[in-house]
């Protein structure tokens, strides 16, 4: 009976801690996600003339893929190396 208990204490604390860990995951994601838009706008700034005259995108259309392949390119590094 006390080893039933000592688990069911151990889930409850490891469950707690899970909740922890996705709040601040929610917060980091936010403030990874307003960086990303930065250097985003950033990286277009010097490239952005070339870019938009030779396609049909308009700047908020290029921003946005942008921000699509950067975050997916992020995704598969993590992904593949931790």
């Amino acid at each position: 009976m006390h080893q039933v208990m000592r688990t069911h204490h151990l889930k409850e604390n490891i469950m707690s801690k899970t909740k922890e860990f996705d709040r601040l995951a929610d917060k980091a994601s936010k403030e990874a996600i307003k960086e990303i838009y930065k250097i985003c706008d950033w990286t277009l700034s010097g490239e952005i003339d070339e870019l938009l005259s030779s396609t049909p995108l308009e700047y908020n259309e290029a921003h946005s893929y942008l921000m699509s392949l950067t975050a997916e390119k992020i995704a598969n590094h993590l992904l593949k190396n931790h």
